[in-house]
């Protein structure tokens, strides 16, 4: 595939763009007793500032911020949903380990505008990726009702949205379709490697490729904290933001608050072994949560009354996809590869669950019209499938490509990769076998072919940390749960939220009222579970026939009339 938003598939693990503002929840708190958080023992701010100013050129120190209203263009697709953020930059060194050397870079910052006295304490938020643009997330303050009387950031870390941007093969021409994932004929296991080599290098021609990592961006944060005036700031990072989060504590332990880690990553190990997990991952969710779940609503979607049928139905439309892709309007060819990609999309909230039967049921009405060939498909078929397919990943190209390349310079430069094609031929061969719906993408591998930098991220170990909270779904499929608690036992000091019967990846603030009362009350008032806590899941909604069903009534409509003519 080349390089857009939805066809990456076949070069890089999955990551999760939050939504901004989250629907009212349900459910009851579970058990447990509360206590008030009494602050662990810490290096004296009088320390950290000494630190910080010896870090920090005097230039760079006690910025004054000039907020003002943020612009659509800055806050990006989800503008539109978070109206009145006002915006500000801070200038941040380009290079930390030379902070006097090189022009400044920006990086931009969100808030709600607030009336009256400051609140007492500020909440740095970040989206996951690494590389989501976080603007936009600002608006939790005004969408979580406990937060009102706490001031909310947003953030882009640098390399991505209205930050110093970094850029992947903007100027590359998409050259040759990817291979199919699944074929592991050597051409295209060579292909697929050529392909992966050729957006390392493009990213690689960046010129800030080599300064767009972890270490980086935990400095700029705390430039941020200086230049809102805290001595502390409180956190609540999800996926891969709690990478950053653990990072951020690790590097600077004297400067933490109250820290959320919400879907939390395997902060204990690097990057190569964190995204190990997820072919298994994604799978468990696709077999013990979504398949059984479509099966649930047969009498809706028609793709089998069992969790078997919908597999087979799946893997027989996947496979009619790669001997005819679809083209629809303003997209790639549908193949079986970009099906998987937006499968994949779709697990990470059973919110999504609908839309994505809804795109199976129109496939299914296509594959009966095209008739086994490769038929061309009416344009009125095209048109309705691709705003269906549009409605599971609305980021513009412009957005993905910053984010991606972030992701790429983050996760290649943080930690070691291993640099043996026949190694990732040989994973993707074995993972494929077991976890088909992701394990045979590890075998392209970006950061097989990253010409990393010299950077070493200290070991996370818990040392001198107050608490923390921990926040993680027993079926998440991008950060399992496995590497949770592995994350749990590093950081002694943390508490872990485990929600049980869910997989959604990104928890507080999406309507599930025990891990909104638990992190709501720690945020707010300092108060820690005296123990581990289990909150309860709740269903996939049942479809309303409305939104992606009205969509696919259009297409079947408009497959029929094709007939008819």
């Amino acid at each position: 595939m080349s390089f857009t938003a939805d066809s990456w598939e076949g070069l890089t693990v999955h990551h999760r763009r939050r939504p901004a503002v989250a629907a009212a929840g349900v459910l009851a708190l579970a058990g447990s007793f509360l206590l008030a958080v009494q602050p662990a023992a810490a290096a004296p701010v009088s320390a950290v500032e000494r630190e910080f100013t010896e870090r920090t050129p005097e230039r760079y120190r006690d910025q004054q911020l000039a907020w003002a209203p943020c612009s659509a263009q800055q806050v990006g697709p989800l503008a539109s949903l978070v109206g009145g953020l006002e915006c500000a930059q801070v200038a941040v060194p380009r290079d930390w380990d030379s902070p006097e050397e090189g022009e400044a870079l920006q990086v931009t910052i969100s808030r709600e505008p607030r009336q009256g006295p400051r609140p007492e304490r500020t909440i740095i938020t970040n989206p996951g990726g690494p590389g989501g643009a976080g603007l936009s997330m600002a608006a939790l303050g005004s969408s979580v009702p406990a937060l009102a009387g706490t001031e909310v950031i947003g953030l882009d870390v640098r390399g991505t949205g209205a930050s110093s941007a970094l850029t992947c093969g903007a100027d590359v021409p998409a050259g040759e379709a990817a291979p199919d994932v699944r074929d592991r004929s050597p051409e295209a296991l060579a292909l697929a490697a050529k392909q992966a080599r050729t957006v390392a290098e493009a990213c690689a021609a960046d010129p800030l490729a080599d300064v767009v990592n972890t270490r980086q961006t935990v400095y700029d944060i705390d430039l941020v904290r200086d230049a809102l005036d805290r001595e502390t700031v409180d956190w609540v990072g999800y996926s891969g933001g709690t990478w950053l989060g653990t990072q951020y504590a690790t590097h600077l332990p004297g400067r933490v608050g109250r820290f959320v880690l919400d879907s939390t990553v395997d902060a204990t190990a690097g990057y190569q072994e964190v995204f190990s997990y997820q072919p298994m991952a994604f799978q468990r969710r696709f077999e013990q949560d979504f398949l059984p779940w479509v099966a649930s609503q047969h009498a809706t979607f028609g793709l089998g009354t069992n969790a078997e049928e919908v597999g087979a139905t799946y893997e027989r439309l996947r496979a009619g996809l790669v001997r005819h892709p679809l083209v629809l309007p303003g997209l790639l060819h549908v193949d079986g590869n970009v099906l998987d990609s937006l499968t994949v999309q779709a697990l990470y909230s059973k919110d999504s669950f609908a839309l994505q039967a809804w795109v199976l049921t129109a496939l299914q009405a296509v594959e009966a019209l095209r008739g086994g060939t490769g038929a061309p498909v009416p344009a009125g078929v095209s048109a309705h499938l691709a705003d269906l397919v549009r409605q599971l990943d609305p980021t513009g190209p412009t957005e993905a490509q910053k984010m991606q390349a972030t992701f790429f310079a983050t996760t290649c430069n943080d930690s070691p990769w291993t640099t043996d094609q026949a190694y990732w031929d040989a994973r993707g061969n074995e993972q494929g076998a077991k976890y088909p719906l992701v394990g045979y993408s590890q075998s392209t591998q970006v950061c097989a072919y990253w010409d990393r930098p010299e950077l070493d991220l200290p070991e996370v170990t818990g040392a001198d940390l107050p608490p923390l909270l921990i926040v993680q779904s027993r079926n998440d499929p991008a950060t399992a749960y496995e590497g949770a608690l592995k994350t749990h036992e590093a950081l002694g000091s943390s508490v872990m939220i485990t929600v049980e019967d869910e997989g959604d990846h990104g928890l507080y603030g999406m309507g599930n009222a025990c891990v909104d009362d638990v992190v709501g009350a720690f945020l707010t008032t300092g108060e820690v579970p005296a123990g581990d806590v289990t909150c309860q899941g709740s269903p996939a909604p049942v479809p309303s026939g409305t939104g992606g069903g009205d969509v696919v009534a259009e297409v079947l409509r408009a497959a029929r009339a094709a007939v008819t003519r």
